[in-house]
């Protein structure tokens, strides 16, 4: 599962990205909708997201004032508004995709599929990393294995695992 936050505050264009988070499929797991900047900053530190959805427009507030007060963005960013203007700025932020509202379902598919190729090249990574740290000739007992689980992957000291 991906564990996605949805950032806006219009109530219809929340509910119009569930819909369409729902009709995708299971991939996305929403763990939380904020409407505010303080809130969104509170989700993403406390949920550490694989992926947010965020508007430019909040309230008194923008998107771009949330990133900037975040410590590091480690998550896909995913910009949705009704404003063409800011994509410029979005990408300066490593956005991986901008989407218009009313968002088309052929946009949504195509940005699901970089999200999936995107999290799928970090989980690749992160195996890799662990292979070649066992490869190393230590003796000091960091070597570790990678177990799958629902979250993604937990990583593992061979030393932790006992043989019932």
């Amino acid at each position: 599962m991906i564990k996605t936050i949805i950032v806006d505050d219009e109530e219809h264009c929340t509910d119009s990205l569930m819909r369409l988070i729902n009709a995708s499929g299971d991939a996305l797991f929403v763990v939380a909708k904020c409407t505010s900047v303080r809130q969104a900053k509170d989700a993403i530190v406390t949920l550490n997201p694989d992926v947010v959805f965020l508007d430019v427009h909040l309230e008194n507030e923008t998107g771009f004032e949330l990133l900037e007060q975040l410590p590091k963005i480690d998550f896909e960013l995913i910009f949705t508004t009704a404003f063409d203007t800011y994509a410029v700025e979005a990408f300066r932020f490593s956005a991986l995709d901008y989407l218009l509202k009313p968002i088309a379902a052929s946009d949504f598919a195509t940005t699901i599929t970089k999200i999936k190729q995107k999290i799928g090249l970090k989980d690749t990574a992160k195996k890799l990393e662990i292979l070649f740290h066992n490869f190393e000739e230590r003796t000091d007992g960091l070597k570790k294995i990678a177990v799958p689980t629902v979250d993604g992957i937990t990583f593992l000291s061979i030393l932790d695992i006992e043989v019932i």
